[in-house]
Order: C-alpha cells, then structure tokens, then sequence
C-alpha cells in the first residue's frame, strides 16, 4: 500500500492534524482497514474520559508547586498546584511519577496548560 501524511481537519473541534504513515501502518499490520479519521485524538480522549483529556504524571514537585504531565498523545502539559483540586483533607493529592490523571487544556500566554486535574480512577 501507498501511505503518505495527510492533512486532517477534525470534524468535532476544527483542529488540524496529521494521519500519520506511521498510524497508517499500525491499522493495516493490525489487520484494520485504513479509514482516514474524522476526530483527532483529542476529541476521542474526550469522549472516552467524559470531556476530558488522560495523561500520566511525568514528575510533580509538591514543593515547587509544579510539574509536567505526558498526554497519551506523547506530548507534555504543565500543572500548576493551583489547578489541581484539593482532596476531603484539605490538601494536594500526592501526585507519583506514572499516575494517571484525568484533566482539561488551557491555552495560556506561556502555552497551554493542565486544569481540573484529577487522578483518574480508571
């Protein structure tokens, strides 16, 4: 087969994203047929995870308030503590290297951002 990057435009947010060779293959070496989608990946996570977007904890410091999450996309997203609810206790959850979150996305001056970040309870 003849696979080559196309240019895809969401049909459920407007965004741009690549069909990838590489995804391309993955379907058809699985057997799949080779169905260009309709949703980019975001807005599939968002239908799985009720609106929201799922992710690991790369690393959080409860010290310096900060930290990075891995978007199962590959790509990372900062969070702030400020963005992250507190528990019933009053405090921040511990938030381990490898957990996995549940959160939204906030396009922000500096980039976007994590927000409403929530442990995921899978």
């Amino acid at each position: 087969m003849n696979f080559r990057d196309t240019m895809i435009t969401c049909q459920e947010c407007g965004k741009q994203f690549i069909f990838t060779v590489e995804k391309q293959r993955q379907m058809a070496d699985a057997g799949q047929d080779v169905v260009v989608p309709e949703v980019c990946g975001e807005c599939i996570q968002r239908v799985r995870h009720g609106g929201k977007l799922h992710g690991r904890i790369k690393w959080f410091s409860a010290g310096k308030g900060y930290g990075f999450i891995v978007e199962d996309s590959g790509g990372e997203i900062f969070v702030h503590r400020n963005n992250i609810p507190l528990n019933e206790e009053g405090a921040l959850p511990a938030l381990e290297e490898g957990q996995e979150v549940l959160y939204e996305s906030m396009d922000t001056p500096k980039g976007p951002q994590a927000v409403k970040v929530e442990l995921y309870q899978g």
